[in-house]
């Protein structure tokens, strides 16, 4: 199955290739009046670069951005090795600039994969009328809209890029701009989105993705545009909670195996997934290594991986966000490895006389450099986040077959009832606390009796660790200027800086240098 999905997204790619030598020219170029797509083929062949592009940094730089300036993930140095000048320490501790290598990575995939978006759109507008013309269209608007969703999300006040032939540079507009802008490409492209949900629309926009991108945009409205948008947020939701096409379910729902849902085989079968980038070592992986990044060495074993291979045994938490995990049934538990290490036939994981003991609480060596050491015992010193499974079939590049989720049921469960609590009218009548007590009685943990913004933010901290949605969380629920990341050693908070003005990061440095019509975002 996996195989027959990403065959979708390779046959584009190489059909380009094919047509075309030098990839350089813009796609538009290749398509004339006498030479326009027709067949569900050569659509794909023409929309083919924009889901291929998705992937390219979706799980790297653009994970690194959301979760390595949270308070859930922490990338520390064993001496020089991960030091990386800085990098890393300076998304933990908010001390970023516009040089920040990564800062330049998420804009470039954020405005490429716009530009990519206008280039389609404009070799498919005068394509022959069809049903498969009208729907495809929808779909890169979709997409258009998701990547101007990124880049507003991270950069605040953000150009909108000129029709697609313009030579201009653009200007920023106000996000709030940008908010309508978004929201006006969903809801022009909601009507011609199939609610077919099924492997042959699987890793493309679907209406029912379509309504989660509205209900992100409508929850965070206030941080957005500084209007609540609440009661449109639980409209978008009830879409995807009580989803039908013609009439019959589609099938979406909460899973009572949880690391199914981000197993190396999953895929459509998967009931919780509304939206997924896919990914296969042999069809473009392009940098899925997640599974890499937090596994100790000697664990390798636990997951099939030849002893060649080398993994990061780099990222972990801080050790509060991990004691959020309280209750010994949830079965997100499974998600962590932490404590004392065994091998599957039960016997200890030893680094020669010292049994493993990934122990949550972490602390350094030289805080300036955030180092841990390099002894054994330093070394396993954090508790390790493997929602991602290890793939057992990684080959030297380390990429792996997991489809990362960009959406999925249970968020838009609580995404809804974060909504009602904080005073949007549901017409269905539900309440925060069924909807949250739904997600965790099948997480085996213990129904609420009341609930609150409080508590439903640990919830969402429990159920959405790792999946890029941190940042947008804690500027939303207020958190973000809060100092986090204990460092065992002194007992003192790690990240102090609570400056306002890094809700947004900085506009990159080579951006404002080739555009002067950019504006620096305030503080930087």
């Amino acid at each position: 199955m996996k195989k027959s999905i990403n065959l979708l997204f390779i046959l584009p790619m190489l059909l380009l290739a094919f047509s075309c030598t030098d990839l350089d020219v813009p796609i538009a170029s290749s398509y004339t009046s006498d030479v326009f797509p027709r067949t569900e083929s050569e659509f794909a062949a023409v929309t083919g670069p924009v889901y291929v592009h998705l992937r390219s940094n979706v799980a790297l730089e653009h994970f690194y951005m959301q979760e390595l300036t949270t308070d859930e993930a922490v990338l520390t140095a064993r001496g020089a090795d991960y030091y990386d000048g800085g990098r890393y320490l300076q998304l933990n501790l908010h001390t970023w600039d516009e040089t920040h290598p990564f800062l330049g990575g998420i804009w470039w995939w954020s405005y490429r994969g716009i530009s990519l978006c206008g280039e389609i759109l404009e070799a498919l507008s005068n394509a022959p009328e069809s049903a498969f013309k009208e729907k495809t269209i929808a779909e890169i608007k979709a997409m258009r809209a998701l990547f101007y969703f990124y880049a507003m999300d991270n950069f605040g006040n953000v150009p909108i890029a000129p029709p697609y032939g313009m030579v201009e540079l653009p200007s920023q507009s106000p996000r709030a701009e940008v908010f309508n802008y978004i929201e006006n490409e969903i809801k022009e492209a909601i009507p011609h989105l199939t609610k077919d949900n099924t492997m042959s629309n699987y890793g493309k926009p679907t209406y029912w993705m379509a309504q989660a991108l509205l209900a992100k945009l409508y929850i965070n409205a206030e941080v957005y545009t500084g209007s609540a948008r609440y009661t449109e947020a639980i409209a978008a939701c009830n879409e995807i909670l009580n989803s039908q096409s013609n009439g019959a379910p589609v099938g979406f729902a909460l899973e009572e195996n949880f690391m199914k849902i981000f197993d190396v085989d999953n895929g459509p079968h998967i009931r919780e997934i509304i939206f997924a980038v896919p990914f296969d070592q042999n069809f473009g992986a392009n940098g899925m290594r997640l599974g890499r990044f937090p596994l100790h060495p000697l664990l390798r074993v636990n997951y099939g991986l030849p002893t060649t291979i080398s993994v990061g045994n780099c990222l972990s938490t801080w050790a509060d966000f991990y004691y959020l995990y309280d209750e010994e049934s949830d079965t997100r538990q499974d998600t962590w490895l932490a404590g004392l290490q065994y091998y599957l036939d039960g016997s200890p994981v030893m680094d020669g006389t010292y049994h493993v003991d990934l122990d949550p609480e972490i602390a350094f060596v030289n805080i300036e450099t955030f180092d841990r050491g390099r002894s054994p015992q330093q070394i396993a010193q954090g508790a390790r986040n493997v929602k991602y499974t290890p793939d057992g079939t990684w080959t030297s590049s380390r990429d792996s077959r997991n489809d990362f989720v960009l959406f999925r049921y249970a968020d838009f469960v609580l995404i809804k009832a974060e909504a009602i609590l904080s005073g949007g009218s549901d017409p269905l009548g539900e309440s925060a606390l069924d909807l949250v007590n739904q997600v965790r009685t099948i997480r085996k943990t213990e129904p609420y009796n009341t609930v609150n913004i409080e508590s439903l933010f640990e919830e969402r901290s429990r159920e959405m660790a790792h999946e890029t949605w941190r940042r947008n969380d804690l500027i939303r629920f207020g958190k973000w200027e809060s100092p986090w990341g204990r460092d065992a050693a002194t007992g003192l908070p790690v990240k102090t800086n609570n400056e306002v003005y890094r809700r947004v990061f900085p506009i990159p440095q080579n951006e404002l240098a080739s555009n002067p019509k950019l504006v620096q975002n305030d503080g930087y």
